[in-house]
């Protein structure tokens, strides 16, 4: 790597100039961007410069269907540049946050991503900072689980789940007379018991028995295992018990299996390690089950909680630097004074305080700190789909649902929500072409992405003696 070239923004602005800066581009950060376009956009002396990795917001609660091929890749992406009317966007990486001195630096590769020829480093200066850059998956110091193991937490995860899926099976028909190695092929193990991970071992259940019952003719169906190991007795805890035992007995049904009150601690490539002493055999392993903040936002000189979030204060502002610097979203530890716990980092709670966000950003801006808004929002419910056409939910605290209901429902919020008229479409269109046609199984292979899964499938491949490529049979 060439030596970084470093560039100071260095505008000369007049007295009355507010730079704002936003980190993040998940819902947090797009929300606040939103309200304060719509605020200043006759005003040239507020600007607005938006950062993120990604030039583009993902829609996550449907992630787990854009690894079963449900809904098209691009059908739940949205560029940031739609939503930047008059503010700045830079895609870059966030490389360190002086709260003191009110800047940041950012990083970028020059020319192509997976082979730069160079690095460049800016630094922003602001005088009003949104900090909202979500949380990446905790695998507990474990490295031989974040080696081996799948996640779900971005669209380049979904891609390479699939496509494993799909080689999986294409592997497993080859193995006919490797009765050990087929089954450990097929067997898919999914860890962690909450949203995540329910929804996703539900969409993956679905895929791989109706991508078998349609294409895969000479698998026994009774050789696929597909397991949730879940660290407590119960599902969804967010929610509610009964719907969680709901949506246990429902994916057992369709089957599932559980292993509760049980941890992961280990993986190879071939084997997930369980903490009572048994172990899996199996080449597909998939890791829901926790998050935490980067190490920039842990090692930020303010307060955080026990997991290294930014304590924000009812404001959202972080404390010591009220008025000017703002968290929100996954990477925020935000107290429900209702509840004295956390709020839960979803979707409905990060729209809610981008909301309140920009309205304290614009009172502050306007001298009117006196009238700042505090955030106090009461859930107004929690859903998750457990695989085709079911569902559970929770609304307004008391009413419960399960169900086809629960499932309609789920589909009708979260549609409405989608960022705009044309992705709704799109994904009406994928949703109703899933009723009538067969799961698709071709492959996307690209080898920037690709090259993760395709390295534990050649592993896998390689540790078992009797397995000979089809050149060498």
């Amino acid at each position: 790597m060439s030596e970084t070239e470093k560039i100071k923004k260095k505008p000369s602005y007049n007295n009355n100039h507010k730079h704002i800066v936003i980190l993040g581009s998940g819902f947090a950060g797009i929300e606040v961007l939103k309200k304060l376009q719509k605020k200043f956009h006759n005003n040239k002396n507020i600007e607005i410069t938006l950062v993120s990795k990604d030039n583009f917001i993902l829609f996550t609660p449907m992630l787990p269907e854009v690894a079963s091929g449900m809904i098209e890749i691009r059908h739940v992406v949205t560029t940031v540049r739609s939503f930047c009317k008059q503010a700045n966007f830079y895609e870059a990486d966030v490389e360190s946050i002086d709260l003191g001195n009110r800047q940041i630096v950012i990083t970028h590769a020059i020319g192509r991503q997976s082979q730069p020829t160079d690095w460049r480093e800016h630094t922003l200066k602001y005088d009003y900072l949104v900090i909202a850059l979500g949380s990446e998956n905790n695998f507990f110091k474990m490295s031989d689980i974040e080696k081996y193991s799948f996640t779900m937490k971005n669209i380049d995860d979904a891609i390479i789940l699939r496509n494993h899926i799909i080689n999986i099976l294409e592997q497993a028909i080859l193995e006919e007379d490797n009765n050990e190695l087929r089954k450990s092929l097929l067997t898919f193990v999914v860890v962690g018991g909450g949203f995540n991970g329910v929804e996703t071992v539900g969409a993956i259940n679905d895929f791989v028995r109706e991508s078998i019952k349609d294409y895969y003719k000479n698998i026994y169906m009774t050789d696929v295992r597909v397991i949730l190991v879940n660290t407590s007795d119960n599902l969804l805890e967010q929610i509610d018990e009964k719907l969680g035992k709901f949506a246990l007995e429902k994916l057992k049904a369709s089957g599932v299996e559980f292993i509760m009150n049980t941890r992961v601690n280990g993986a190879t490539t071939n084997s997930a390690k369980l903490d009572n002493g048994t172990v899996i055999p199996c080449h597909t392993l998939i890791w829901t089950a926790g998050v935490t903040p980067s190490k920039l936002i842990a090692n930020l000189p303010c307060e955080h909680d026990k997991g290294h979030r930014i304590v924000s204060n009812n404001y959202l502002e972080v404390s010591g630097y009220e008025g000017s610097v703002y968290a929100l979203g996954d990477c925020a530890s935000i107290t429900d004074p209702h509840t004295g716990k956390s709020y839960p980092p979803t979707a409905q709670h990060a729209i809610r305080q981008g909301k309140v966000a920009a309205k304290n950003i614009i009172s502050a801006i306007k001298g009117k700190a006196k009238k700042k808004t505090k955030f106090d929002y009461k859930t107004k419910g929690m859903m998750a789909e457990i695989g085709k056409r079911t569902g559970v939910a929770i609304l307004f605290g008391r009413i419960k649902l399960h169900g086809f209901l629960a499932w309609w429902m789920w589909r009708t919020y979260y549609l409405a929500n989608l960022p705009t008229g044309k992705k709704k479409l799109k994904v009406m269109g994928d949703w109703t072409s899933d009723l009538f046609f067969k799961p698709d199984v071709a492959m996307i292979k690209r080898s920037d992405i690709q090259s993760g899964s395709d390295n534990i499938n050649k592993q896998s491949n390689s540790s078992s003696s009797n397995t000979k490529s089809p050149e060498s049979q």
